[in-house]
């Protein structure tokens, strides 16, 4: 079953960074579908530019961690884990 991107509640990652005190933190996967308690859509899994610092544009997921002061620095899609960077 894929779930749509809209039933993800991407508050809770916003919430998780901005609570963070570290200026990189590296998540698999798994640990963001715990935080978000719910799934990544699976484009989540198959595409690097779903993980992108998009400000404009279709990739709106990205403003749950810009937002929060992050940017994603690396995404490994065969290990299934994303590195944020404080970016300010």
């Amino acid at each position: 079953m894929t779930i749509a991107f809209e039933s993800i509640n991407l508050l809770c990652l916003k919430d998780y960074l901005i609570k963070s005190q570290e200026r990189v933190i590296r998540l698999s996967f798994a640990q963001i579908e715990g935080i978000l308690e719910n799934q990544l859509p699976q484009s989540a899994f198959r595409y690097n530019a779903w993980w992108s610092n998009e400000i404009d544009g279709n990739h709106v997921q990205s403003h749950s961690w810009m937002d929060a002061g992050y940017g994603t620095k690396d995404v490994d899609l065969n290990s299934l884990s994303v590195t944020f960077e404080k970016t300010n």
